[in-house]
């Protein structure tokens, strides 16, 4: 284990002197390990619920509202939780946060069993989930910074990408096999135990708390904490920009979620669906372990600008062929590709924004990223299935024109859509590059004055120097 971190570390705050038996990287790393079991914990339960609603209702819609309920919460619950994360102990909001998301995975669990779960029930669980895990990812986001020494925060974000992909991975093969053996119940309480063990892993380490800048402000009420937040990134171009450009890749990679299934289930079956997601799964932990291995280079921009656009050119590559091993290698590219800008990301936050405000930052991105993705599915979604779908059948507005090129019938219009977005997502991708500014944005963040970025009280002064 590493030596004790002093209680003026890295801008740590010296009220927080309860010695816990894993500080430092240990802390980091156990946390970790804690909030991964949960998340793929989390992970099982999602697609164990999208297969019990779907065996129950054979409603789209249904499904289409269960991924709703899913996403909105978590984009709705960062305007508060951001705020309240800064303001109070970390390790405290992870503790209670990830209590708080299992009590509805309980009452669902109890009603299954009673023979009474409805459709309802597990929408309003997934809203209470989604409210608690507003909280986790910020806070645990904004800790690795007061954890992670400066030199490491690239990796270590990668690492935080892997928690947050490897459900994807385990939960469909894993969930797919519990139910057949020992039905939903089993998946949720096989949930419930995930979580306890990530409370047993956060009630052994120690999250230091930043010290209060002057300016970033958590005397006043939520709201206003927010504000304050939301003008922090503004008054810093680079962070709008990075903001405003993960939002729009989430929004075009939304499409390939949304669309994977219409694309597949023209020339293959459920069973071929399944390998197609999970060969993204598969993607993307290969591309979130690359970046915990690697660090990623200095400088992060132009890396961030060629995964994003791979993940481009892989929707227009992928919708070129109706083919299942066509679509599954290029969804693998995407998966890894989204992995490594969404990492890279992070991390320049982590490095540039001050301690005390990256909860709010963090929860911000949140806000837009949820917003973006849930947008992104439902438009996707409707166009595919009101617009594209009947322009791509026989005898359709589009079938005449596309048809040779990409084929025809069921899932071409989905495949067009798909084009067309990755389409998008590559030009706006190709001239941002074309930038210079863009390309050497992080600069202007070197540039801002140190002692502001981490507080400007002398000791804040004193321990950034102290920064590895």
């Amino acid at each position: 284990m590493p030596a004790h971190l002093d209680d003026t570390s890295d801008g740590v705050n010296a009220r927080t002197r309860w010695r816990a038996p894993f500080e430092g990287m240990a802390s980091f790393w156990v946390t970790w390990a804690g909030l991964t079991t949960s998340f793929t914990g989390s992970g099982l339960t999602r697609f164990a619920l999208s297969v019990w609603v779907y065996q129950e209702t054979r409603d789209a819609e249904a499904f289409a509202l269960l991924l709703f309920f899913g996403i909105i919460p978590l984009s709705i619950g960062s305007l508060v939780a951001g705020p309240l994360i800064d303001r109070w102990d970390r390790r405290s909001v992870l503790i209670a946060a990830t209590a708080l998301s299992r009590v509805p995975t309980v009452a669902v669990t109890l009603l299954w069993w009673q023979g009474g779960l409805e459709l309802w029930h597990i929408y309003v669980a997934l809203i209470v989930n989604g409210l608690a895990n507003a909280f986790v990812l910020p806070a645990f986001d904004a800790s690795v910074r007061l954890l992670v020494p400066r030199r490491r925060l690239a990796r270590a974000s990668g690492y935080s990408q892997v928690m947050q992909t490897l459900g994807i991975v385990v939960g469909p093969p894993l969930a797919g096999a519990l139910m057949v053996t020992a039905g939903l119940g089993s998946v949720l309480v096989l949930d419930v135990a995930t979580a306890v063990v990530a409370l047993v892993a956060l009630a052994t380490v120690r999250i230091p708390n930043p010290i209060r800048s002057v300016g970033t402000g958590t005397r006043g009420g939520v709201v206003a904490d927010f504000v304050v937040g939301l003008r922090y990134v503004h008054d810093r171009p680079a962070f709008v920009f990075l903001s405003v450009f993960l939002a729009l890749t989430v929004f075009g990679s939304a499409f390939v979620y949304a669309l994977s299934g219409p694309l597949v289930l023209g020339i293959g079956d459920e069973a071929t669906i399944g390998i197609v997601y999970a060969v993204y799964g598969i993607g993307a932990v290969v591309g979130a372990v690359a970046i915990g291995a690697w660090g990623g280079p200095r400088r992060r921009m132009p890396t961030i600008l060629v995964a994003t656009l791979a993940v481009g050119v892989g929707m227009v590559v992928s919708g070129l062929r109706p083919d299942a091993v066509w679509i599954g290698v290029t969804i693998v590219v995407i998966g890894a590709a989204q992995s490594v800008l969404l990492a890279l990301n992070r991390v320049v936050f982590q490095e540039h924004a001050a301690p005390d405000v990256l909860g709010r930052v963090f929860a911000f991105r949140m806000v837009l990223t949820a917003a973006a993705q849930a947008a992104g599915i439902v438009l996707a979604g409707s166009l595919a299935a009101r617009v594209f779908e009947p322009a791509m059948a026989p005898g359709g507005a589009l079938e005449p024109w596309l048809g040779p090129i990409i084929g025809s019938g069921e899932g071409r219009g989905a495949a067009v859509l798909l084009i067309a977005m990755g389409l998008v997502l590559t030009a706006f991708t190709v001239a941002s590059a074309a930038s210079r500014r863009i390309r050497h944005m992080e600069d202007s963040l070197l540039e801002a004055p140190e002692a502001h970025d981490i507080g400007s009280t002398p000791t804040a002064q004193a321990a950034s120097q102290r920064i590895p």
